[in-house]
């Protein structure tokens, strides 16, 4: 392994050791049940063991790491190599902000903090659809549909149109949070353009294809 690239794996695993450190450091002082579970507008209505923030920063990251590795089309990931290392970085960030606030809010009671929590799931599509565009195929990340499988230019222009989609949906959520109350309303219709608009283009254009 380069040594580049070492540097990198190991940036990511402190990424997702330092939330853990954090969790750690003031276990005794945390109570046994920590919420796992939150409504849309970030209130929590659900608790688990905090165990749970151990296993899912390093949980996140060992997935990630291994996924090329048992992909039957693995040697994509070479080509889009520093894609999937930004998007592992993007979703070490997400659950380690995650981690963080919830820790730190059990520990001081700052239930403002809650508020902060509806923005990041906008803020991950927002940064994800920022590089979709450049994920190349593969049977774990991405849009995974018969057509865009079966097709590497139904691939491309799926992932590519997706990234748009992806990318103001985010600012459109972030916005929207912003605005109006009651985050059902924001989050579920975005839900369904971001997912549903690029399964029904791909299939478009497989079919086109297949026409020719």
């Amino acid at each position: 392994m380069k040594n580049h690239t070492i540097l990198k794996e190991l940036f990511l695993f402190l990424l997702a050791a330092l939330p853990v450190i954090y969790l750690l450091i003031n276990w005794s002082a945390l109570p046994d049940q920590m919420p796992i579970h939150f409504e849309l507008n970030g209130e929590p209505n659900g608790y688990g063991s905090k165990m749970t923030y151990i296993f899912l920063p390093l949980g996140i990251y060992l997935l990630m790491l291994v996924l090329p590795y048992i992909d039957p089309r693995k040697n994509n990931y070479e080509i889009f190599s520093d894609t999937y290392f930004k998007l592992r970085l993007i979703l070490g960030l997400f659950f380690g902000v995650l981690d963080s606030v919830i820790t730190y809010n059990q520990l001081h009671g700052t239930e403002k903090l809650w508020l902060f929590l509806p923005i990041l799931p906008f803020l991950l599509f927002t940064l994800i659809g920022n590089y979709m565009g450049t994920i190349r195929p593969n049977y774990f990340v991405g849009i995974k549909v018969p057509w865009t499988l079966n097709s590497d230019e139904v691939w491309t222009r799926t992932h590519k149109m997706a990234g748009k989609l992806w990318f103001w949906g985010g600012i459109t959520g972030i916005a929207g949070t912003l605005l109006i109350k009651d985050t059902f309303f924001v989050l579920i219709p975005i839900l369904l353009v971001i997912i549903v608009a690029p399964i029904v283009y791909s299939y478009f254009i497989y079919q086109q294809i297949e026409k020719k």
